[in-house]
């Protein structure tokens, strides 16, 4: 067993790569928000010409209907849902109340050291009979997921902001 590191660290450095994936979607998603506002964060809208249906509006009249973007493009909200890894590793032995090298830590860390106990090594570049070496398969699922309080509370301000701002008769 060459490549030796304990359980726990390995699973803490999965864990890791998780919550790392999770806050890359998050950040991405945040990114996307900036296009739907100009450069001084006013709302970027369309304007869409429509037959006027104001009861006074002659027969050729028409609206100017501004709707702001946001609201009426559908805002893909993702996170991770679960996350399934499978690998063979190589137990080596079980080592009673040290530890583990990986797990010590700055000398300048003003908190509780950890606590020695019993910790697991494993090589996981090592595969099973059958398996390639280090042969790891990972399924990662994301959801769709409601938009935050928050952001939800933008949308229907915003879609309260659109509707007719001009009639008028086209030509004159």
């Amino acid at each position: 067993m060459a490549a030796q590191t304990s359980l726990n660290t390995l699973i803490e450095a999965i864990a890791g790569a998780v919550v790392d994936a999770q806050d890359r979607i998050e950040q991405h998603q945040m990114s996307r928000l900036s296009d739907f506002f100009d450069e001084d964060n006013r709302p970027k809208s369309v304007v869409i010409r429509m037959p006027s249906l104001h009861p006074k509006a002659g027969e050729a009249d028409e609206d100017l209907y501004r709707a702001p973007l946001l609201p009426l493009v559908s805002t893909n909200v993702l996170r991770i849902k679960d996350v399934e890894i499978t690998f063979d590793a190589d137990i080596g032995p079980l080592v009673e109340g040290e530890v583990p090298a990986e797990e010590h830590i700055d000398p300048n860390w003003k908190g509780k050291p950890p606590a020695a106990r019993p910790h697991l090594s494993v090589d996981p570049s090592a595969g099973g009979k059958d398996r390639r070496t280090g042969n790891v398969h990972v399924v990662l699922r994301v959801e769709g997921s409601e938009p935050t309080d928050g952001a939800t509370r933008l949308m229907n301000h915003l879609a309260q902001t659109q509707g007719v701002f001009k009639t008028f008769t086209p030509g004159d």
